[in-house]
């Protein structure tokens, strides 16, 4: 009778997932488990299986968004796609974000690249402590511990002389901030702390408990941004327990219309954390809006790509995908954890075929073992395709981006992994700048400076059980 019960409720699974058109090798893959593991393979799919973060906030998260870009007067891009000194393919990209996530390419912004994290947070503090209206952070790590008490410390006091700060940090990456005193400290001061997507035994009976808000951002009075891989955390200390080095990071530094999308995206993630799924207009306009930009700061073209369960599609993955087939001369990938899927993976390939280009920094050691060998499980077929991968030795390069051609320059949260790809809230920003670039291109090399090569023969040569390793790794990835 047991077993027959496991039978029923698998089959009932099976459909489920049949109807849900996942790529064959996810729905397979969830089928054996189903089946070969009695009972824990169901405990396992209703925690994993299923990408929802609650039917009511995806068909709510579009509205939401859309609200905020009226108020913010974004909702409108006035023909700046076709301003862009860009070829027609990535032209229609831009479109196809914008109409598919209401986010219009900008023009007339300004970026600056920060690359160390003392300055980082030496010019958040800054600015902090300048703000005269509104400070938004939104992280996946905060961790309160040497020189990011100094950002904490200029949240206390801006919130003191009556400015609104508002920090949101991911329930699960942010465990060190909501088990320390600064939790306390800075509510007290009237800092506005909440945990986004909190996980619980309750909630995972009605979303997936392995979901984070993976992004980093931060809004300074509508006037200045800051978006890049960057958690609210101090390299000297974070993880240095994994034996892995400091983390090296990147963030842009932003001033110009583009701040506004970033407002939309954290008001939109702060509404269904701290109102919950039942929201009206009223709790929308609840938060303020109101800020004047007198002048245009730069003439730098900039597009915001938020992703995420929360969206029907993986608007992050397409672009990805296209960029790589739209590129001509060169393909530049930098990520700390590189799972590319078979689309992916033939994207890249099919680059490097007709003559681009096509390269690929990870760092040497990463905090997880698993995904690194489920990484390197695809270092074979990609040196096979002459595909040049450079492995980072000075720390645990962080930085995300990819670089196409000499115009188009991605930056921001994703990782080239399915849970980036699929699982994480994320945030990239699309930059279609010559100038902008060459800068990236220049950190890149100054990357490549600290880079051994990965050669096939080096490669072919590791131990047999080390290649299965990494093959039966790899086959967790697409049902992460």
């Amino acid at each position: 009778m047991v077993f027959a019960l496991h039978i029923v409720i698998a089959v009932a699974l099976t459909f489920r997932l049949l109807y849900r058109k996942l790529a064959v090798s996810t729905t397979l893959g969830w089928i054996i488990i189903l089946f070969a593991i009695p009972y824990i393979g169901i405990f396992f799919y209703f925690l994993f299986g299923d990408h929802r973060m609650g039917r009511k906030r995806l068909h709510q998260s579009a509205w939401v968004r859309n609200f905020y870009q009226k108020r913010y007067g974004i909702d409108d891009d006035g023909g700046a796609a076709e301003e862009l000194d860009v070829s027609d393919a990535f032209r229609a990209m831009s479109e196809s974000i914008a109409a598919d996530s209401g986010f219009h390419v900008t023009h007339n912004n300004r970026v600056e690249m920060l690359e160390d994290a003392g300055e980082i947070l030496d010019r958040l503090v800054a600015d902090i402590d300048a703000a005269t209206n509104t400070c938004y952070l939104e992280f996946y790590i905060v961790e309160p511990e040497g020189r990011v008490t100094a950002v904490m410390e200029a949240l206390v006091r801006a919130s003191k002389r009556g400015v609104d700060c508002n920090l949101l940090a991911d329930h699960f990456g942010s465990k060190a901030l909501f088990r320390s005193s600064w939790l306390q400290r800075l509510r007290q001061a009237g800092v506005d702390v909440e945990a986004s997507l909190p996980v619980g035994l309750i909630k995972s009976l009605s979303q997936r408990t392995d979901l984070r808000n993976h992004r980093k951002l931060i809004a300074i009075d509508q006037q200045i941004g800051y978006v890049g891989s960057f958690n609210l955390v101090d390299p000297r200390f974070f993880k240095q327990n994994k034996a892995v080095g400091e983390w090296v990071d990147i963030m842009f530094r932003l001033e110009g219309h583009i701040v506004d999308s970033l407002g939309v995206v954290f008001n939109a993630d702060y509404i269904f954390d701290t109102v919950g799924l039942d929201i009206d207009r009223k709790a929308l306009r609840d938060l303020p809006t109101d800020h004047p930009r007198e002048t245009a700061p730069g003439d730098v073209a900039l597009q915001l790509l938020p992703s995420g369960p929360e969206i029907h599609d993986s608007l992050i993955h397409e672009w990805v995908v296209s960029a790589i087939f739209a590129a001509r001369k060169r393909v530049s990938i930098i990520t700390p954890y590189f799972i590319p899927d078979e689309t992916l993976t033939l994207a890249l390939k099919a680059a490097q075929k007709r003559g681009v280009a096509v390269d690929i920094i990870v760092p040497e050691r990463i905090d997880s073992r698993m995904a690194q060998s489920a990484s390197e499980s695809v270092f074979s077929e990609l040196l096979r395709a002459n595909i040049t991968i450079m492995r980072y030795q000075d720390g645990l390069l962080h930085t995300k981006c990819v670089l196409i051609d000499d115009k188009v320059s991605m930056v921001g949260t994703v990782n080239m992994d399915t849970r980036s790809f699929y699982l994480n809230l994320e945030l990239t920003l699309i930059a279609y700048d010559r100038g902008l670039n060459r800068d990236m291109d220049a950190l890149r090399e100054r990357y490549l400076a600290n880079c051994v090569p990965l050669t096939h023969e080096e490669w072919t040569a590791r131990p047999r059980f080390r290649r299965l390793q990494e093959n039966v790794l790899r086959l967790a990835a697409p049902l992460l």
